[in-house]
């Protein structure tokens, strides 16, 4: 039986400062602070059950930000996302899986049935419950600014990092990125659903990013550090799986992604987890090519928000569903 669907809503984008770590992480908390109250098409962020609005905070130490993280409007397994980051390595080192730490950059990690938050560095940061230990959200050298565009739903985040004029983009998502389709007990956490990450890694998108690789596709896995990353736990447990989208379907062109009549049809995008078939992502679908942050519109009606590998250049891409 297949889930409620969830709902994109886009975030204004926001620009570091810097490319410092505590200001990528301070421009993310102006973007998704529970003081933001509309989304860029100007509908209210509710942070109420039925809502799209997560609860963010922010920790800092001494005044410096080294860490933001949320709590869905909804949910039955406490699920908490954090991104993090500092300048040096912390006591303890924070607990990575497949990447390694280093300093200066951003992770994202993702935790169920939590508890609360401890610290960002801690072996669980929300005390309790299963932890997926953390990834890079982003290579991100103190170079140039980053701006971030921040999608939530009532269960996920997916995030956009723009890396300068060139239009060059990152991406990850972190939540309940997978609604099985089955009523079979084993293939899902008690509540239906399937927990999990994926990031882009330190490459950014290319623009072909829905040809299979394991540096820089969209939803690819890879098992070495800096590769791109999906990972999903598996059911009732804390061990992470790799987990691929499905690659039958590869590059798409404009042609064969759009009507006669001028519309963008869509392909329900499917992934397998470890040696067993996972389920369908939620509300993500393969479309034309397009850039990213386009807002597509069918009869005047908001259909949803473009993610692809550039600001600039149309190349592969996917719908994340309004």
């Amino acid at each position: 039986m297949s889930l409620a669907a969830l709902h994109h809503r886009k975030l204004t984008t926001v620009t570091a400062a810097s490319g410092g770590v505590d200001d990528m992480l301070n421009a993310i908390w102006a973007a998704v602070q529970p003081s933001v109250t509309t989304y860029t098409d100007g509908t209210t962020r509710v942070f109420t059950s039925g809502g799209t609005g997560w609860t963010w905070s922010r920790y800092q130490n001494a005044g410096v930000t080294e860490a933001v993280y949320a709590s869905p409007p909804s949910g039955s397994l406490a699920q908490r996302v954090i991104i993090a980051g500092a300048t040096t390595t912390p006591t303890p080192s924070p607990t990575m899986i497949i990447d390694t730490y280093t300093a200066n950059r951003l992770y994202m990690g993702i935790n169920k049935n939590s508890g609360v938050f401890a610290s960002w560095n801690a072996a669980l940061p929300f005390t309790s419950g299963q932890w997926s230990g953390y990834v890079h959200l982003a290579t991100a050298t103190p170079l140039v600014p980053l701006a971030f565009s921040i999608l939530e739903t009532e269960e996920t985040v997916q995030i956009g990092v723009l890396t300068g004029s060139a239009g060059a983009m990152y991406g990850a998502g972190m939540g309940a990125l997978i609604d099985p389709d089955t009523g079979d007990a084993v293939d899902a956490e008690s509540d239906g659903r399937i927990y999990g990450m994926w990031t882009v890694g330190t490459s950014t998108l290319a623009g072909t990013m829905l040809n299979f690789a394991i540096v820089n596709t969209f939803l690819g896995h890879g098992g070495s550090a800096t590769n791109a990353h999906f990972l999903t736990f598996s059911p009732g447990t804390g061990t992470m799986v790799g987990t691929l989208r499905e690659t039958g379907l590869n590059a798409q062109t404009a042609a064969n992604r759009t009507t006669r009549a001028g519309r963008f049809p869509g392909t329900v995008v499917y992934a397998v987890c470890a040696a067993n078939w996972c389920g369908r992502v939620r509300e993500v679908r393969f479309i034309r090519a397009a850039t990213f942050g386009q807002r597509v519109d069918s009869a005047g009606v908001n259909k949803g928000y473009v993610f692809a590998s550039s600001t600039l250049n149309a190349g592969d891409s996917v719908l994340m569903e309004y």
